[in-house]
């Protein structure tokens, strides 16, 4: 009779711990909404009710800041970062928020999610969407990267 016993009880623990494993390795390959480079100047967040658009914000701001489109066009902080649309081009930030990203996006390592692609490094971040349109931040410059020809 303990024999019995213990041959569920063992088949129960493995039950256990293969949930465990499953569970754990389902968590280890949840990619996070948001990020923040390392030097803490660049975060970036999937945005939308669909999580169609990554919001990207650099704390020095564009440099150089680029015009607005006419005068009095935003009302709050303009050129703080970029909002990125699936698959149109990006657009200047006109904000008067924030967001907190906790995840650490280490340089050379890649952050992929809802069809956007970032590529950290220590000369900035380069972000793309599903139609490779884009851009580039860092402290010292910025670009729109397009995949027009």
């Amino acid at each position: 009779m303990w024999l019995k016993i213990l041959e569920g009880q063992k088949m129960l623990v493995w039950s256990v711990f293969v949930l465990v494993g499953i569970s754990s390795s389902s968590y280890a390959q949840t990619v996070p909404d948001s990020f923040v480079t390392p030097s803490g100047n660049i975060r970036c967040i999937v945005v939308g009710e669909n999580n169609n658009a990554l919001r990207c914000e650099i704390g020095s701001g564009l440099n150089p800041i680029p015009p607005q489109p006419y005068p009095n066009y935003c009302e709050y902080d303009w050129g703080r970062g970029f909002l990125l649309s699936e698959y149109g081009k990006p657009e200047i930030l006109c904000i008067s928020d924030t967001f907190e990203a906790n995840y650490n996006l280490s340089y050379n390592s890649t952050w992929k999610k809802a069809g956007f692609r970032c590529i950290s490094q220590r000369t900035g971040l380069t972000c793309i969407n599903a139609s490779g349109n884009g851009f580039f931040l860092s402290r010292e410059r910025w670009n729109i990267l397009s995949s027009d020809r």
